[in-house]
């Protein structure tokens, strides 16, 4: 895909685009974004993990994401038609955040912010990729430290409370070109809560 233009389509399926001119969409990555306050506290929180380990890590400037999937193929298009026909079911619904919690893979540990309600996000996964039980749904702080640098950083963020919550409305879609994520679309959902 060489150009993308700016579209909104109104009725039933709100739809909102970026133009990537000049650029070669090679995957796209469906997440969930928190808001800008909450996309800040994640940053504050990296930065956190960096002071206290000492370097930079993994996935350092990754941005506080709710991960649903990815996908690579030629057949972007019919994908996006796909999610946007399933999010038309989908209602809007609060996303509970509360403290930390880790991961463990294998000698390595990945700590995050817990989302306490997931089970509406895991049934937006399942009817959008398929049943997965070992899916966890979380804002991901730091990916695959070592023991050494996650015993630097855990006591502290494990001492902090954090509370927050926000509105998820939406599926976020970024495209990656040549050399980074880039938004590229907006999903919103299709189910008035009011209604």
């Amino acid at each position: 895909m060489k150009s993308q233009s700016a579209t909104i389509k109104e009725n039933d399926m709100r739809t909102t685009t970026i133009k990537l001119q000049d650029y070669s969409v090679q995957e796209l990555f469906f997440v969930i974004a928190p808001p800008p306050h909450i996309l800040s506290d994640v940053a504050v929180l990296k930065d956190d993990v960096q002071y206290l380990i000492g370097h930079t890590f993994e996935d350092r400037y990754a941005k506080g994401y709710l991960p649903l999937f990815r996908y690579e193929d030629q057949h972007i298009d019919d994908m996006l038609r796909f999610v946007e026909s399933r999010a038309t079911a989908f209602r809007p619904f609060n996303i509970f955040i509360k403290d930390f919690g880790v991961f463990y893979n294998g000698s390595k540990r990945s700590i995050h912010m817990d989302i306490v309600n997931k089970y509406p996000i895991r049934d937006i996964f399942e009817k959008l990729v398929k049943e997965e039980p070992t899916y966890t749904p979380c804002i991901t702080i730091a990916r695959n430290l070592s023991d050494e640098d996650y015993l630097k950083c855990w006591p502290y963020l494990k001492g902090l409370h954090y509370s927050q919550h926000f509105t998820c409305d939406r599926i976020t879609v970024l495209a990656r070109t040549e050399k980074k994520w880039m938004h590229y679309k907006d999903i919103e959902f299709g189910i008035n809560p009011w209604e």
